[in-house]
């Protein structure tokens, strides 16, 4: 963007201040309002620690999509129906509610429930995070080389603070989308208007520079006399500009 396409469109802004203004006000308390009202979450996260016994590069790949594979399971239907279970709720009270987030490179697997209730989020958790655990040690036990180690690297705590309503970040990103909403129809109203306030207006309308132009403010009356020059000759000058309804001032005239 060069400077004179920057300077537009800072004009264009600065005329239609009240219409951007508006937008951010209004955007903000939408948005602030509507967050606040949301119900209130708290979010209890575990995390499993799954090792391979050598590390290598190919260990490592195959860890990778194992740890994909352990994510889908863990937010699969009939996981959360065992977890549901053991928690003493109904078997479709967890669905959807677990969440698993795969780190390759730490080899980290994290689990995560929100819930109104914090203890009771820490406890699903804690819960989804060992019931896997076993499931997975279970379905290894067999085996004659057990090339995984999976366990609980770090239990939930009960959280202290909720993860949401967040009214004030909700109000800033509203605040911030009001803004740039404001700016993209302020330039869209701009260019549908067709009327010139500048010289630079006229200019990119008829692609032709401006010879002249009549300034704003109180009309203004001008005066041509004549004074005399040293050497005897005469020269006219305008005399001093003056506004509307002054009483003109006299001139005089020179001789040769």
């Amino acid at each position: 963007m060069t400077a004179v396409e920057f300077s537009a469109y800072a004009r264009i802004v600065l005329q239609r201040w009240r219409l951007i203004i508006a937008l951010i006000l209004l955007a903000t308390v939408t948005a602030y309002v509507t967050n606040a009202q949301g119900p209130v979450a708290h979010r209890a996260t575990a995390s499993l620690s799954v090792t391979p016994s050598i590390v290598e590069y190919w260990t490592g790949q195959a860890v990778e999509r194992l740890l994909n594979n352990y994510a889908l399971q863990i937010r699969s239907r009939p996981f959360a129906s065992i977890v549901a279970k053991a928690a003493g709720l109904p078997e479709d009270a967890l669905t959807g509610r677990i969440r698993a987030v795969a780190a390759p490179a730490e080899f980290r697997l994290s689990l995560e429930v929100d819930d109104a209730d914090p203890e009771l989020a820490s406890t699903i958790v804690n819960l989804a995070a060992n019931a896997f655990v076993s499931k997975i040690r279970a379905e290894i036990s067999g085996r004659e080389r057990q090339d995984i180690r999976l366990e609980v690297l770090e239990p939930a705590l009960r959280p202290d603070s909720p993860v949401s309503p967040r009214p004030g970040r909700a109000g800033l990103g509203g605040a911030i989308a009001g803004a740039l909403l404001g700016a993209g129809l302020a330039v869209v109203l701009t260019f549908w208007d067709g009327r010139i306030y500048t010289s630079g207006d006229a200019e990119r309308a008829w692609n032709a520079p401006v010879l002249g132009a009549i300034p704003s403010g109180p009309p203004m009356i001008g005066r041509a006399s004549s004074v005399a020059r040293k050497d005897g000759r005469a020269f006219s000058r305008a005399a001093p500009i003056r506004p509307a309804g002054t009483p003109p001032l006299a001139g005089t005239r020179g001789s040769r």
